[in-house]
C-alpha cells in the first residue's frame, strides 16, 4: 500500500512539474507572440544603411530620362530596391504600388531601382503610373545605399539623409514624417 501512496504522490509531483513547465512555456510564447507583433507594425529595417545615415553620392538617369540623385530638394523620396532574381521582390511588386499611389508628391517623389545584373526596366513596368523607374545594372544606387539584400525600401530626406528603412511595403509610413505604417496592420 505504501508503494501504491509513493507511485500517486511520486505522480502527482511530475504532473505539478510538468504543468509548470506548461505555463512558463505559454508565458513565454506570448511574450515572443507580442515582439513579433511589433516588429510585424513597424517593419523590419532594411539590410543597408540605418535611418539617420547619409546616402552616398551618385546621379543616374530614371527611364523617363530625369536625373534621381541622393536628396530631392522638394521633399522627402520614397525609394525602393528590387532586383529580379529575387522572390519577395515580387511580391513586394504587387504591394508597393498601392503605397507608392499614396505617397504625397506623387510620382516624381516615388522611385522604383531595378538592380542587379538582369535588372531591366520591364520588371518593373507595373509600377511606372505610380513611381520612376530606375535601371541600375552597373550597381551605383545600390552601392551608394549600401544594399546587401533585397527588397529594400527607403525614405530619403531632403538633406540626403535616410528617414526611414524597411523591407516591406505594408510597414511604409503614411507620411514622411509619420511613423505609422500605412496600412496599420502587417498583411497575410
Amino acid at each position: 500500500m505504501s508503494a501504491l501512496v509513493a507511485t500517486v504522490v511520486l505522480l502527482a509531483v511530475v504532473c505539478a512539474g510538468h504543468t509548470s513547465l506548461l505555463v512558463a512555456v505559454v508565458r513565454r510564447l506570448r511574450i515572443q507572440a507580442e515582439l513579433l507583433a511589433d516588429v510585424e507594425e513597424r517593419g523590419l529595417p532594411a539590410r543597408a544603411l540605418p535611418a539617420g545615415a547619409a546616402v552616398g553620392a551618385f546621379s543616374v538617369t530614371d527611364t523617363d530620362g530625369r536625373v534621381f540623385s541622393a536628396g530631392d530638394p522638394s521633399g522627402p523620396t520614397l525609394v525602393a530596391m528590387l532586383n529580379p532574381t529575387c522572390g519577395s521582390c515580387r511580391r513586394l511588386r504587387r504591394e508597393f504600388g498601392t503605397v507608392a499611389a499614396r505617397w504625397p508628391g506623387g510620382r516624381s517623389r516615388v522611385v522604383v531601382v531595378v538592380t542587379g545584373p538582369s535588372a531591366t526596366a520591364a520588371y518593373a513596368r507595373r509600377l511606372a503610373p505610380t513611381a520612376r523607374i530606375v535601371v541600375d545594372a552597373a550597381g551605383a544606387v545600390r552601392d551608394a545605399f549600401s544594399v546587401t539584400a533585397f527588397p529594400a525600401i527607403f525614405v530619403v530626406a531632403s538633406t540626403g539623409e535616410l528617414s526611414w528603412t524597411g523591407r516591406w511595403a505594408h510597414s511604409v509610413p503614411r507620411h514622411p514624417t509619420d511613423p505609422t505604417p500605412v496600412y496599420g496592420q502587417a498583411l497575410m
